[in-house]
């Protein structure tokens, strides 16, 4: 992992732990949601469009983390 993926990663996990109510001791959960978040944000990009103007439509996760998806 690279600097800036580690630093886009750390910003999306305090999002969620200040979204938690910035609970001690969930550091781990996360950093691991974060994790996902990060993955599913940054799936695709090396792939091209199937058809010039048109972004491949991806399955968007469910649960926690929607709004910092938004934000990002």
């Amino acid at each position: 992992m690279n600097d800036k993926a580690h630093s886009e990663i750390r910003k999306i996990a305090y999002s969620l732990w200040v979204e938690d109510g910035r609970p001690d001791g969930q550091d781990r959960r996360h950093w691991d949601k974060a994790k996902e978040i990060w993955a599913y944000q940054h799936s695709g990009e090396d792939d091209a469009p199937s058809q010039p103007g048109r972004q491949p439509q991806k399955a968007r996760p469910s649960g926690r983390g929607a709004a910092v998806r938004q934000r990002a």
